[in-house]
């Protein structure tokens, strides 16, 4: 995993934004190439392809 470039601002009230969570597509598939997400009762998966790239579908 890749660190992220961080910036140096000092955080103001008109400029600060919180960070959001940051999860590792490794974490989610676990060492499978295929998972299932349940997102609002309707299941999507989540799959690797053979090019190491991310599909998303319903």
């Amino acid at each position: 995993m890749q660190a992220r470039p961080t910036l140096s601002v000092k955080p103001s009230a008109k400029a600060y934004v919180p960070h959001k969570p940051i999860v590792s597509s490794d974490t989610i598939l676990q060492g499978q190439t295929e998972v299932i997400i349940m997102h609002e009762d309707v299941e999507y998966r989540l799959r690797r392809t053979s090019q190491n790239k991310l599909i998303l579908t319903k």
